[in-house]
């Protein structure tokens, strides 16, 4: 359901055995969460470029809840995780899983069908992870169970999606092949023997009490069309031949042998309902997240994306914020020329890594062809994204800051090919301005000769000033950080230049002024 062509991100073989050794008793199925692979290869994207500094894992988790009737499924976020890292390389990709959540989001109906398919995949998936202990009372009657849930599953997909018109209608197409192959069959006539073997016709006499006074057996009638039917004098000489042969041939042996036959013959069919487990639940739980968001008075929206197309993103919100205490402010981004780069200037604390944090979520959940925090977004197809926010310190550090920032800038033009997007925070700020300037100035020359969209933050206003004036690079754009009359920020951007970075209004809104310093040390206790 994420690929424009079908196909498994697993390994069926493996993924077949687990699913065999769990029915056999074994507790092995525990691995089928690591077992779904993501749909890798899909483009040239790094999880390592970026997905540190935007903060993915911490996205899914906090903001991708899945609660359907009031339970809350367990997403899968390692593999959410791989379907992030790779987003569709071409656009029409990235339409095919727009039009499925358009779909879902357009028909309230479909989308309760989705939920029930998803339920009643979950509970499958969770029988095969049941521990071997939980089902000791009776393995032969979990078996069956387990095979009862297959047929449901199956039977759910060929008949509650036969009307899609999106990439869901491969769910019915899926399930109406496994219903017409012979193992589906096989399975129905196991199913069907288990639930009637046998019709046995009664008469009750009941009193004027309403007590049972007198049974009347009439009939009984054997199941003897299904092929798993044999007659009582066929089971009686097998049963003695294989006594005088030396063999233990217990009614139960020959259940164990016939539910593990039909098991192996319906397995293959089964592994694609693990991936699909995954994919649906990526479709589901980004509906979740336009839900929940909604409800903040935060519109989203699915983005127009095209190759060589201008960022534009009006309502930008970042959806990190709602994790913690700080409301998200929606603000607006663009038009920029293709493949032009944007200087981002204003004050500390004014919003410019939220900003650039919030667009780098932007492009990728809009060319993964989900739902963008934005109230409209329009966004380049691009082949990578590099992000460079959170600098972080270990206690083995090598190289200081000026070298982990030259280290960055190398691997970026390592790994960046055109077009990309790029978004760098507080570019070449562990060096001298001087210097530092010399080395933001062959960035961009080297960014403009790369081809990318770049967005990078610097408080070298004075540089940024002559960028402006003199536009040695065709199409930059500059946007600064509104500010209101008390200098506090809007968290808004505005076309041009800061003209200050207000450290010392920084200062005196935390604290840090002489006056309150002081306060401080003479309020000290004495020693």
């Amino acid at each position: 359901l994420l690929h424009l062509e079908p196909k498994l991100g697993l390994d069926e073989g493996s993924v077949q055995e687990l699913l065999e050794l769990s029915f056999l008793g074994r507790e092995a199925a525990k691995g089928l969460d690591k077992a779904l692979g993501g749909p890798r290869g899909e483009g040239d994207w790094d999880l390592e470029l970026f997905a540190k500094d935007l903060f993915v894992l911490d996205l899914i988790r906090d903001c991708f809840v899945l609660v359907i009737d009031g339970l809350r499924y367990p997403v899968n976020d390692a593999f959410f995780y791989q379907v992030l890292s790779a987003p569709p390389a071409t656009v029409e990709g990235v339409t095919f899983r727009q039009d499925i959540l358009r779909e879902l989001e357009s028909d309230s109906e479909l989308l309760r069908r989705a939920h029930r398919l998803y339920h009643e995949t979950a509970k499958l998936l969770a029988m095969f992870k049941t521990p071997d202990h939980a089902r000791r009372l009776d393995i032969d009657a979990f078996r069956l169970d387990l095979l009862k849930q297959a047929r449901r599953v199956i039977d759910r997909m060929a008949a509650d999606f036969g009307d899609a018109t999106s990439g869901l209608r491969r769910l019915h197409e899926s399930g109406v092949e496994i219903q017409g192959g012979p193992q589906y069959g096989r399975l129905l006539d196991l199913l069907d023997y288990e639930s009637r073997q046998s019709e046995l016709a009664v008469t009750l006499n009941i009193g004027a009490d309403g007590e049972v006074k007198d049974l009347v057996l009439h009939d009984l009638r054997e199941n003897e069309k299904n092929p798993f039917y044999t007659s009582p004098w066929r089971r009686l000489l097998l049963r003695v031949k294989s006594f005088f042969h030396g063999y233990q041939l217990s009614p139960k042996v020959i259940v164990q042998h016939i539910l593990r036959q039909v098991f192996q013959e319906i397995a293959p069919a089964l592994v694609p309902l693990v991936q699909m487990l995954g994919h649906l639940e990526v479709y589901l739980a980004s509906l979740a997240f336009r839900e929940r968001m909604e409800a903040e008075n935060l519109p989203v929206s699915l983005a127009t994306v095209e190759p060589d197309l201008p960022v534009r993103l009006r309502g930008l919100f970042n959806p990190l914020l709602l994790a913690g205490e700080e409301r998200p402010v929606a603000c607006d981004v663009g038009p920029a020329d293709p493949l032009s780069i944007t200087i981002v200037t204003g004050p500390n604390s004014g919003g410019k890594t939220r900003l650039l944090q919030g667009m780098g979520l932007a492009q990728l959940l809009g060319q993964s062809g989900l739902y963008v925090p934005a109230a409209e977004a329009r966004l380049p197809l691009v082949r990578g994204m590099f992000v460079s926010l959170v600098e972080t310190e270990t206690a083995h550090q090598a190289e200081g800051r000026l070298g982990r920032e030259m280290m960055r800038i190398r691997s970026l033009f390592a790994s960046m090919g055109s077009p990309s997007l790029v978004i760098l925070d507080e570019l070449c700020s562990g060096t001298n301005p001087r210097e530092g300037e010399e080395i933001f100035d062959l960035v961009l020359r080297m960014l403009d000769r790369l081809g990318t969209v770049a967005f990078i933050s610097t408080h070298f206003l004075e540089f940024a000033k002559r960028l402006e004036t003199e536009r040695p690079i065709p199409g930059m754009k500059f946007l600064r950080v509104e500010s209101n009359d008390d200098l506090s920020s809007t968290y808004q951007f505005l076309p041009g230049v800061a003209e200050t970075s207000l450290a010392a209004a920084t200062a005196e809104r935390l604290g840090v002024t002489f006056e309150a310093l002081s306060e401080l040390i003479d309020g000290r206790p004495d020693d």
